[in-house]
């Protein structure tokens, strides 16, 4: 992966980069914990059934159909190769929602190009983005 002279996007995408994302994470950590409101994080990986690695066009369409299901203020970082974190604010209903909505969305997989699975989490009070992140990891994906 290669970032904009920016340091906040992804050249391929224009998504957060990890550095920006993460500092993104701990800024709405705060914010939850402050207001009292869980952070949302949803998760959301997509392979090639056919292959072991995803076409870039395929990587672009993704992107750019996951920033049209999103609203603007929900931060999304690319942090692996096939892999993204979306955060979203005043986690529990706005995120379920989301959720359900990519779960839904037919333009996500490209065609069926793509395989996507999802997962979600919300924060508890005072966790730091560390901890939020391992528990993510470890959550169960939901396949789409």
């Amino acid at each position: 992966m290669l970032f904009s002279h920016d340091g906040i996007h992804d050249s391929q995408t224009h998504l957060a980069s990890p550095s920006y994302f993460y500092e993104q994470l701990r800024c709405e950590c705060a914010f939850a914990s402050r207001s009292g409101k869980p952070l949302g994080l949803i998760k959301v990986v997509f392979t090639n059934p056919e292959s072991e690695q995803v076409r870039a066009h395929d990587i672009l369409h993704f992107s750019y159909e996951l920033t049209q299901l999103t609203r603007r203020e929900e931060c999304i970082g690319r942090l692996g190769v096939n892999e993204v974190v979306i955060i979203v604010r005043d986690g529990d209903q706005n995120a379920q929602l989301l959720l359900q909505r990519l779960l839904e969305a037919t333009s996500l997989s490209v065609n069926h190009s793509l395989h996507i699975s999802m997962a979600i989490i919300f924060s508890h009070i005072d966790e730091d983005p560390l901890t939020l992140l391992e528990r993510l990891d470890r959550q169960e994906l939901l396949t789409k």
